[in-house]
């Protein structure tokens, strides 16, 4: 894999607050204080109109795009559309009447959900794959990031209504993560092969780009030469990155030192270092990862939300290879930007989102435990309001997590095995487990995906 595309996306996320699922009921969950999930973020902002579609495999095991009972999975009758080749998923509209899928042949396929009909093609040289993220602005105009250059990072605007590439910008370094603004997209981008400087460029709906240095955070991936066969040895500094839905603040919140406060319309930039001291495992955490020894991957990893209310949710891992490759937690904080206090609220998670109102947690340590052994974290729901949290599917690993309204889909893995231990519906008002299933959770076009 390549190391400019090394970057992990969070995922979308659920809640279980009844039976659970690979575990006994467990409700400890090492936490320190229950989250405020803020009115702003209710169950009616998380409903989203249309139908369910996902993709599936075929009489002749092509790709099919089909209509799911929402409740099961399991494909309805009627219309199907066939896919051929490979057909990376990548933007649904918000109001899931659009989609557009790109290919390897640099395509952007246009595709009419409600439907299920193609409504035609954007020409473009952009292989599916290199689309490292998206945002819609309005409802037509798609930005697309494209990292398919090692050193270079390029921003497309697409007007979906009339199929055609309306700009295409440039610009040096490799991008690390994105938020997406009202109107536009905020950009961290780093220098290449480097871990230096990074600047936040800020693109407009018609991909007209700014930029401006963070004198502060260092970022980037940087690779050394295999000489002595052990394998890659790589050193990582990820920040996270979260706008408020406004998009009148950017936040970089780095794995250490100062956070950024980024104003997108004035580019200006303020610091801001927080009001209480790493916690004592996130200090372990440094001390098992010492960048002379790294190997692998070594180095922070963050990534940020914006909760409402004035918080920041930050979550992540550490890197470090002393012995061999670990990934350890970094645990769920939370960041009051009015105070620019942070605290621990739990040290197990490495992920977290919004879904229903609710904040999900979960997490899974590589190769920490006796002789290197994975340990997953299971999921933790916090909120709404002062609710205890609650802690499911025990120490299974939550490999990925899809949210369509107020039901939730999970796919669960054994942490150490890798494989599929099939998936669970959930009601996320009640927390019900309405279905399970067995093998993969099918792809599903929801706008929630990133």
């Amino acid at each position: 894999m390549r190391w400019w595309r090394l970057l992990a996306v969070p995922v979308a996320a659920l809640i279980v607050v009844g039976c659970g699922v690979g575990g006994g009921r467990d409700t400890s969950t090492n936490s320190t204080a229950a989250v405020v999930v803020p009115p702003a973020t209710t169950m009616a902002t998380a409903q989203a109109g249309g139908p369910l579609v996902g993709v599936i495999a075929g009489d002749t095991m092509a790709a099919e795009l089909a209509r799911l009972d929402p409740r099961t999975l399991r494909p309805l009758p009627g219309a199907r559309l066939k896919l051929t080749g490979a057909w990376p998923l990548l933007a649904v509209a918000p109001d899931r009447s659009r989609a557009v899928l790109g290919s390897e042949a640099g395509d952007l396929t246009v595709i009419d959900l409600v439907h299920l009909r193609q409504l035609g093609v954007v020409k473009t040289d952009l292989p599916g794959a290199a689309i490292f993220g998206w945002g819609w602005v309005g409802r037509s105009r798609l930005l697309l990031i494209n990292t398919s250059q090692q050193a270079a990072t390029e921003v497309l605007a697409v007007d979906v209504s009339t199929r055609r590439v309306v700009r295409r910008q440039h610009v040096n370094g490799v991008v690390q993560g994105y938020a997406r603004l009202p109107r536009g997209l905020a950009l961290l981008v780093t220098p290449a092969n480097e871990i230096g400087r990074a600047r936040l460029v800020v693109s407009d709906a018609d991909a007209g780009l700014r930029a401006v240095t963070l004198a502060e955070i260092n970022a980037g991936f940087k690779q050394f030469d295999d000489t002595d066969g052990s394998g890659p040895r790589m050193e990582q500094a990820v920040p996270g990155i979260a706008a408020d839905p406004a998009g009148r603040r950017v936040y970089v919140v780095p794995g250490d030192g100062p956070v950024a406060e980024v104003d997108p319309a004035s580019l200006a930039v303020t610091y801001h270092r927080l009001g209480q001291s790493a916690s004592a495992w996130q200090r372990l955490g440094r001390w098992w990862a010492p960048p002379a020894e790294a190997k692998i991957i070594s180095g922070p990893s963050r990534t940020a939300l914006w909760l409402g209310d004035g918080q920041l949710v930050v979550t992540g891992y550490d890197g470090s290879a002393k012995g061999h490759h670990r990934e350890i937690p970094s645990g769920l904080e939370l960041i009051d930007t009015r105070t620019w206090t942070v605290r621990q609220v739990d040290r197990r998670s490495s992920s977290a989102v919004l879904a229903a109102g609710r904040l999900l947690a979960f997490g899974t340590a590589f190769g920490t435990g006796p002789d290197g052994a994975n340990q997953g974290y299971g999921l933790t729901l916090y909120g709404p309001g002062d609710r205890q949290p609650v802690h499911r599917f025990g120490a299974k690993q939550v490999g990925w997590i899809q949210v369509n309204g107020e039901l939730a889909y999970i796919q669960l893995m054994d942490a150490n095995l890798g494989n599929d231990e099939g998936f669970a519906v959930v009601d996320l008002r009640s927390g019900r487990l309405l279905h399970q299933g067995t093998g993969n959770l099918p792809e599903l076009l929801v706008p929630n995906r990133a």
